[in-house]
């Protein structure tokens, strides 16, 4: 699981560490967001998004786990989207970055355990706030 610790948001529930030099290598090639919610890419300050079918959000991040840079919804087709500070990256599914505010300097954390009370407290937390801006949007109309 990936924190906001910034925001205190949740960024991604099931993240897929590319560990691996196929993994790395084909990162999003061919696939979408299907029984994972992330693809992590440590060592690493470029991507590219040639082959692929989807838009991304990507998140670069520093030694600190500190965002440094963020691109949202990168389109396929693009040879290299770079950060020189960057040492890891984080794709997502587009919308990610706008639905949980991430913005450069949060501090991310990419080992995120939560107990049982604190998972049923962030699940509530989330239903509330659809709740209310459901409520927001009929109201303003």
């Amino acid at each position: 699981m990936i924190i906001n610790l910034t925001r205190k948001k949740c960024v991604c529930r099931m993240p897929v560490i590319a560990s691996n030099f196929f993994l790395r290598t084909r990162g999003m090639i061919g696939r979408e967001f299907r029984g994972f919610d992330g693809m992590v890419f440590n060592r690493c300050n470029a991507i590219h998004t040639m082959f692929m079918s989807i838009d991304l959000d990507v998140v670069f991040m520093d030694r600190e786990n500190r965002v440094c840079e963020i691109c949202e919804q990168l389109p396929p087709w693009r040879p290299v989207v770079r950060s020189r500070r960057a040492v890891t990256v984080i794709e997502l599914p587009v919308g990610t970055i706008a639905g949980t505010g991430t913005r450069v300097g949060d501090i991310l954390d990419l080992n995120a355990e939560l107990s049982r009370e604190a998972e049923a407290q962030l699940q509530q937390s989330e239903k509330m706030i659809n709740t209310m801006g459901t409520a927001i949007s009929y109201k303003s109309k």
